[in-house]
């Protein structure tokens, strides 16, 4: 009771107490959003959801954790990832200097926490996928995508947060499987923080837009602790099959991927920066069909949240590694089949709900 209830209620009062705390700091030194061609929002919000979930996350884990452990690690790239991110929404940082840090974050995840990639399963069907010296590269390579994945997907009110929310609430529930009581209590806390940041992020019938933004150092933080997680309860350096299969991990970030996956090969065959910023992200083609923004955002949510459902379900009921691949490889095509063609799709769509 104490561990599904306290503790991210705790974590979820330090969040609201700070955002009250931090709006008008943020005014002050100038850590807001201003409206401009890409960002459509009303009036100038401050962006401090990120820098509070962190301080929220430090203040539990101090609390509610006997002892950090490897968990400092967690933590020292957390705190860097939200620096490096208020710095950037200041001052703009360059693509480079950004890049670079995330870098030295996930080596803080590989060389001082010891939690990197040791296999990717049976995806296959003829055996274990074993990376070797591949394993850290991968995984440096994986906390630099995601991170710039949830970058980029923090482009309507509560879905960054909660694409979050969702993937902590499965990694809890999955730490719980597996026997990894701190995990779970540091996901739980996640989740509380989260929550708190949520309410002020969120539209609800009384309010039109978000009284706060994640801002880059709440994406880019939230990003690397769910590699961190995705990374440490699918692989176990003593028993690789001790842990969740790697291949449940790619159904509960479901949306995160796929997304990215199908900008970043867009923007690559258009001779573009894959990392530059645009509007051709799924959510920015579901606006096109004049479906709210709230409508759009409880929409994917909840695509995701079933993805992850369907991952670890399956995993439950003994379905092999390879179809859980399988079906989620066909998931991702199918996807960049209808971006590749989307603008017709928007017309059609659109035919059909004039008639």
């Amino acid at each position: 009771m104490f561990q599904f209830f306290w503790v991210p209620a705790a974590a979820f009062l330090f969040c609201v107490m700070l955002v009250f705390a931090l709006r008008p700091l943020a005014v002050r030194i100038g850590l807001i959003d201003r409206p401009d061609f890409r960002k459509r929002h009303e009036g100038n919000v401050p962006l401090i959801g990120g820098i509070a979930i962190t301080l929220a996350i430090w203040v539990c884990m101090l609390l509610f954790l006997q002892r950090q452990g490897y968990y400092s690690a967690l933590l020292g790239g957390l705190t860097l990832l939200a620096i490096i991110g208020v710095a950037d929404d200041l001052q703009n940082l360059s693509p480079v200097t950004k890049l670079v840090m995330q870098l030295v974050a996930a080596i803080l995840m590989t060389s001082w926490g010891g939690v990197y990639l040791i296999s990717l399963g049976d995806l296959l069907g003829h055996r274990e996928i074993v990376l070797g010296n591949w394993g850290i590269p991968l995984t440096l390579f994986a906390v630099v995508s995601v991170v710039n994945a949830m970058n980029m997907c923090d482009g309507l009110d509560g879905l960054c947060g909660g694409l979050a929310l969702i993937a902590f609430g499965w990694f809890a529930y999955l730490a719980g499987e597996v026997g990894n009581l701190p995990a779970q209590r540091i996901c739980v806390i996640f989740v509380g923080a989260l929550l708190g940041f949520l309410i002020f992020n969120t539209r609800n019938p009384l309010r039109r837009g978000a009284k706060v933004f994640l801002g880059d150092a709440g994406s880019l933080m939230l990003g690397f602790a769910i590699v961190w997680f995705s990374v440490e309860l699918s692989q176990d350096r003593y028993n690789l099959k001790a842990g969740v299969p790697p291949v449940v991990m790619l159904w509960i970030l479901g949306f995160i991927l796929i997304d990215l996956l199908a900008v970043v090969m867009r923007r690559t065959l258009k001779g573009k920066n894959p990392l530059s910023a645009d509007r051709t992200h799924l959510h920015h083609m579901l606006l096109r069909l004049n479906l709210t923004p709230n409508c759009i955002v409880w929409l994917i949510l909840m695509c995701n949240a079933l993805m992850g459902a369907i991952g670890i379900i399956g995993w439950k009921l003994g379905a092999s590694q390879q179809l859980l691949f399988a079906l989620f490889l066909f998931i991702a095509l199918t996807h960049l089949l209808f971006m590749r063609n989307a603008w017709r799709l928007i017309r059609v769509c659109r035919k059909m709900l004039r008639r």
